[in-house]
């Protein structure tokens, strides 16, 4: 299996490294790139008094319908000047009903390639454009660090493997990619002391991931007082990692948001690309 169908969404006309880097997966990968230009209608109509209601809206409307057309300019401009195969398509609606156009219009994709969500420049659209795509069209999401430079083939991969479901579906959808990389590494953190895996922690993954022809190596490191989080992303960063692949939310958005947790801070400060999927 390879990425044919690769997909990205833009509504800020400042733009994110997100679009460059559809532009050269494509490239690498001989993949149809679709571009979706969103023009947010961020209206409340319960904000405004009675008077002034109809005039706001038209106004927000008018704005949100100018941005959209705006992106699909620059954006067709963009891509005018590229060889691969591409769509743009422009729509402009309110906040309310991003996610659910997002979740139908999304599934027929094959991955999406997204900005980091919860990056401190980041905008509330920035999540709910991420989680229409990983919860509501059920697709891998491949998310960019603002800076982060483009690597083909990427050389080296590590897999953050806890042996949840989520993990292993993150695993199948980066499967084209560990088979390209020259090394494989699946890291597991604080592995589990009972279980039917204690023994051998990520040990049925590697022999999965070598039969299709990756090469791959298991390192099982403590956990440190730092999140598992900040500890996944310093070891890419110390062992030249170009990709993290790991599962998203195993435990609740609610609990991850009040409490904190690995995919949260993934995707407030990771520094290499990330591949997710739930």
């Amino acid at each position: 299996m390879s990425y044919k169908s690769i997909s990205t969404v833009i509504f800020d006309t400042e733009g994110s490294d997100a679009l460059e880097w559809a532009i050269q997966a494509a490239r690498a990968w001989d993949a149809h790139l679709h571009v979706v230009c969103v023009g947010v209608d961020s209206t409340d109509p319960g904000f405004y008094y009675a008077g002034a209601q109809a005039i706001a809206v038209q106004q927000n409307l008018e704005l949100a319908q100018d941005t959209a057309i705006d992106l699909e300019a620059k954006t067709r401009a963009r891509l005018g000047a590229e060889e691969i195969a591409w769509d743009v398509e422009a729509v402009t609606m309110m906040t309310s009903g991003l996610e659910p156009f997002l979740a139908n219009h999304m599934r027929f994709s094959d991955l999406a390639i997204l900005p980091l969500p919860f990056r401190k420049d980041g905008a509330h659209t920035d999540v709910i454009i991420f989680e229409a795509c990983i919860f509501g069209a059920d697709i891998p999401v491949l998310v960019v660090p603002e800076g982060a430079s483009w690597t083909e083939p990427m050389s080296r991969i590590m897999i953050a493997w806890d042996d949840g479901a989520e993990a292993l579906r993150a695993t199948r959808a980066a499967m084209p990619l560990c088979l390209s990389a020259s090394e494989t590494e699946i890291c597991v953190i604080d592995p589990p002391v009972t279980g039917a895996n204690r023994s051998d922690p990520g040990g049925r993954l590697a022999q999965v991931l070598a039969r299709s022809g990756a090469n791959v190596e298991i390192t099982i490191s403590a956990r440190l007082r730092s999140s598992i989080a900040d500890q996944l992303v310093r070891r890419a960063r110390e062992t030249d990692v170009d990709l993290i692949v790991m599962g998203a939310y195993s435990h609740s958005r609610l609990r991850e948001a009040v409490l904190g947790g690995v995919t949260r801070t993934m995707l407030q400060s990771a520094t290499v690309p990330v591949l997710l999927a739930h």
